[in-house]
């Protein structure tokens, strides 16, 4: 049920301040999630059509709590009343890593690869790892690819600037294996979960204006 007399004077305004961007800075368990799913629904009720709202969580726990919170504040549709969902009649509410699957899903065309792409799971990108070690590694050397890999995705998330990678032997490593990692899943029409954020952000610069 949807009662705004259920928030206190900062949360209210929050909810119905509809212009321009709102900060809310609050402590764990002080209601940011109750005052979140009421702004949606109180931006619903004014006419803003669903698609056109977007809410962006951590967790698949955390959006799936504010999916049925929204849903209990806003009256049933029309198709949900013939037991029907329509995606038009929902605001998107998902985490960062759905988020960024839906957008490479019709976009990613445009950096090289097709849309019917694979997301590889840590054993597949530790095999991955191996055969990139196997062919630079010398005789007898042994890697531990877990934590080339970690090493890697360090790298690829910005962390060349860490003070690990201040060293150029060893920055120099991480760029060879980054690159020759990034062939081997291009050639597969793969990507990692670094890549689900990474990617949309080269997207996005690349369609600035």
């Amino acid at each position: 049920m949807f009662d705004l007399s259920t928030l206190n004077p900062p949360q209210r305004q929050a909810v119905e301040t509809i212009r321009g961007p709102v900060l809310i800075l609050a402590g764990a368990g002080t209601g940011k999630t109750r005052v979140i799913t009421h702004r949606i629904a109180f931006l619903l009720r004014k006419g803003v059509a669903p698609g056109n709202v977007l809410a962006v969580t951590f967790t698949n726990k955390a959006a799936r709590e504010m999916q049925e919170r929204v849903r209990k504040l806003l009256p049933p549709t029309r198709n949900a009343e013939r037991g029907s969902r329509n995606r038009d009649d929902r605001p998107t509410i998902c985490t960062f890593h759905s988020l960024c699957v839906r957008i490479l899903r019709q976009h990613i065309e445009k950096l090289g690869y097709k849309r019917n792409f694979v997301i590889y799971d840590e054993s597949e990108q530790l095999g991955a790892i191996k055969k990139i070690l196997a062919n630079i590694s010398s005789k007898g050397e042994k890697t531990d690819p877990a934590a080339v890999l970690a090493m890697l995705s360090k790298f690829k998330n910005g962390g060349e600037r860490a003070k690990v990678f201040g060293d150029p032997n060893v920055h120099a490593l991480a760029e060879h294996v980054a690159k020759r990692y990034e062939s081997a899943l291009h050639a597969c029409n793969a990507v990692d979960f670094d890549d689900l954020i990474l990617l949309p952000t080269i997207l996005f610069e690349h369609s600035a204006p």
